[in-house]
């Protein structure tokens, strides 16, 4: 197989553009195009969290039993419209099959040995001029009860296997308004994870697309992918384009591959407010499932997995998301809510993303399915992709994400 000379890449999210960064590197003329602007799904809304030690697949076990249990509650994490049931049935009854402790530990070891890239090739980044901020203060997981911090613990166990440290001590309160003092006295229980970096995810996707354009990358904006016209051409709301391989990195948005991948979209929440009291770092509040990322002089709170179409942005659905976190953090102004966000993030019913060939168009990969861990996985993903595009090997890293791993048997 010839090293293709052209390559179109379709998204200018975090994956797509860690796609374009890769393959412009080898020598490749990469052109992205994206239907609305860089970085405008996803990968602008989320917590910016780039940790390899918590890419846990999302179907967890005992997710369905927990899940439909709190799911009518106005503050639960997950919602579904009762009118979106029925189309969303099939997806859901693979989910269930998947939220066993055998599929979870397989799951956590290929996305850990994914992972394990994530933190060179952010350095590599660095490096190469893309400028962001990081902070490399860790994780605090906390909770009310001593029980929802040991069922993460728990959770993370299969993590050592792929050769990351998982927490050992339970952290009283204490250790952790000593660790974290904007922390709320219902904070009575907490781990630390230290293989943790925070990012401002919006920053940083902008960054790195004005890197990519820098070293001869084209980005079209307000483009739309349409089809695959060709083994070789795309019909986009521009015309074709004509390219050796095509790479499909499109999110949640399945428009382009049809229907022959279970990928759906599960909505999350974002918004951020003035933090008076700045943590020093990253806080997951396990009750609640909110993420806290302090992003310079404001705090985004990112939290929700909701089902189905009828799922939107709405203050009914922030204010419960709000209201859970303020009684765990002090120091915040939570009547100053600003970006408020909503996004799809893309999942596939196994947690397990798809970075493949795409089957029977031997020109075309696909890599979506990323849940919430897109910006800890899309590097590492992308860097291994491009060397199956460049050599026609699949490196065996990318063996469990294959996409046909869902054809029925």
């Amino acid at each position: 197989m010839s090293t293709p000379r052209t390559a179109l890449v379709v998204g200018a999210g975090i994956a797509g553009l860690n796609v374009a960064h890769q393959l412009a590197h080898h020598g490749i003329d990469v052109t992205v195009v994206e239907a609305e602007r860089v970085g405008a799904g996803a990968s602008h809304g989320n917590a910016g969290w780039v940790n390899p030690a918590q890419t846990g697949p999302f179907p967890e076990p005992g997710l369905m039993r927990d899940g439909l249990r709190h799911l009518r509650s106005p503050e639960s994490p997950s919602r579904i419209a009762a009118r979106d049931y029925p189309g969303l049935l099939p997806w859901l009854l693979s989910l269930a099959r998947h939220s066993t402790a055998r599929h979870y530990k397989r799951g956590v070891l290929a996305l850990a040995e994914l992972g394990k890239r994530c933190f060179p090739l952010l350095d590599e980044l660095a490096d190469e001029g893309v400028e962001f901020r990081r902070v490399d203060a860790g994780l605090l997981a906390v909770a009310r009860e001593a029980d929802a911090v040991r069922a993460f613990r728990r959770a993370r166990e299969p993590f050592r296997a792929a050769g990351f440290s998982v927490p050992q001590t339970v952290l009283d309160a204490d250790s952790l308004h000593e660790r974290e003092p904007a922390l709320s006295t219902l904070a009575r229980y907490g781990v630390e994870l230290r293989d943790h970096v925070q990012i401002d995810p919006g920053a940083f996707v902008a960054a790195l697309a004005a890197h990519v354009r820098g070293i001869g990358v084209r980005i079209e904006e307000r483009v739309t992918a349409t089809r695959l016209a060709t083994r070789t051409a795309v019909a986009t709301s521009a015309g074709l384009h004509h390219a050796d391989v095509v790479i499909v990195a499109t999110g949640a948005s399945t428009a382009l591959i049809g229907r022959r991948f279970p990928v759906i979209g599960g909505r999350g929440y974002s918004f951020d407010v003035p933090a008076t009291t700045a943590l020093r770092r990253s806080v997951l509040l396990l009750d609640d499932h909110i993420a806290c990322a302090p992003l310079g002089d404001r705090l985004r709170i990112a939290s929700g997995m909701d089902f189905g179409p009828s799922a939107r942005l709405s203050a009914r659905r922030l204010d419960p998301i709000a209201r859970c976190a303020s009684v765990m953090l002090d120091g915040i102004d939570w009547t100053d809510r600003q970006r408020e966000w909503s996004g799809q993030r893309p999942l596939t019913p196994d947690g397990l993303p798809i970075i493949d060939r795409l089957p029977g168009h031997a020109e075309t990969y696909l890599v979506t399915g990323f849940s919430m861990l897109g910006m800890t996985l899309a590097a590492p993903a992308a860097e291994a992709l491009t060397r199956y595009v460049i050599d026609g090997v699949r490196p065996p890293v990318l063996t469990p994400f294959r996409a046909d791993r869902f054809r029925r048997r």
